[in-house]
């Protein structure tokens, strides 16, 4: 049992909210690298996200979504990034991480070899520690009891290079939830703490492996300069939504809206909720083949999504798109 000091009953939120942003203080990454100066890679991998508790599955592909959005505006011109949908590597417990067939014949098709990719495999497990306070009024009485309950996440982001097996650079934190933090995203992110924290151990992952990472060739010129991203090809909610009734399944399709694509504007969210899957081009350089407005449903005959529009550019031969003009029309280019 935890006593208090004698305080007034309304300085009781304002001490533990005082305490508890002393708890949320960020803590340094721990960084555990083993990488090969040798060692160059033109492919990062991105595996769907680990929870160590029990979470839906499409939870797990639309936070590694973001972690590759955090990949690509940081290393987007140094390297090819895959998706967790695009490309598997599987890990056996004894025996590292191996590259199945298929993903080695798509990685040859952008002229990378084996040896020339990464793996990033992001994973979590979450920490509650649970408690009693006892309330003391100024006249030194019990007023009563509250339960509190601080949750934390521990976070890792491992890169395995496949072609050896082993773990070349392992990065990890800790975040800890502020349960009197405001909601700004009207519920889109249900572990907004958690997603921060994998953000930031990607971009640290990357930063350590940026020596290492060399483009297949130069990137030719962007397409389009800002993107929205409608994840339906990816995310399979088709169950989750049916279960719900019809308000509540758009509440929800609006919220993956919004993680998809954070701090987007309110009337583009609109948009995408109403057009199809796919990219949204918000802006495109002058002379550009896409324009505002277009709405890129494939690529390659697949579904679109950040990563490959990006890839685009890197990609050794040009890349055919389906694209749904302003005014409905869908027409194919080829891309970049």
């Amino acid at each position: 049992m935890i006593h208090t000091a004698p305080i007034h009953r309304p300085h009781l939120a304002l001490l533990l909210v005082a305490a508890l942003a002393l708890a949320c203080r960020s803590t340094p990454y721990q960084v555990r690298s083993t990488l090969p100066e040798t060692l160059g890679a033109s492919a990062v991998i991105v595996a769907p996200f680990e929870f160590r508790w029990e979470e839906p599955g499409w939870r797990a592909l639309e936070l590694s979504q973001r972690l590759v959005g955090a990949g690509l505006a940081q290393a987007g011109d140094a390297a090819l990034f895959f998706g967790p949908t695009e490309l598997r590597v599987q890990r056996r417990e004894d025996d590292g991480a191996w590259m199945p067939r298929d993903t080695v014949a798509v990685l040859a098709s952008y002229g990378v070899r084996p040896d020339g990719a990464l793996w990033l495999r992001p994973w979590a497990e979450k920490r509650v520690q649970s408690g009693e306070r006892e309330l003391i009024d100024t006249q030194g009485q019990s007023v009563g009891q509250s339960a509190t309950e601080v949750v934390m996440y521990v976070g890792h982001v491992e890169v395995l290079h496949p072609a050896t097996r082993e773990v070349v650079l392992e990065v990890s934190g800790e975040a800890t939830v502020n349960p009197y933090a405001d909601i700004l995203d009207e519920g889109a992110d249900p572990a907004p703490e958690l997603t921060g924290l994998m953000e930031a151990l990607t971009r640290e992952a990357l930063r350590g492996v940026s020596g290492q990472l060399k483009p297949p060739r130069a990137p030719a010129p962007a397409v389009a300069t800002s993107l929205a991203w409608a994840p339906w090809a990816v995310l399979d909610l088709e169950a989750t939504l049916a279960a719900r009734d019809a308000l509540d399944a758009q509440r929800l399709r609006m919220q993956r809206l919004r993680f998809a694509n954070p701090d987007m504007d309110p009337a583009v969210l609109e948009a995408l909720a109403r057009g199809p899957g796919g990219l949204y081009v918000r802006a495109a350089p002058e002379g550009a083949k896409l324009s505002a407005g277009d709405w890129v449903l494939t690529l390659d005959g697949q579904p679109a999504l950040p990563q490959t529009l990006a890839r685009a550019r890197l990609a050794p031969v040009p890349v055919e798109a389906r694209v749904q003009q302003p005014s409905g029309r869908i027409v194919p280019l080829v891309l970049p």
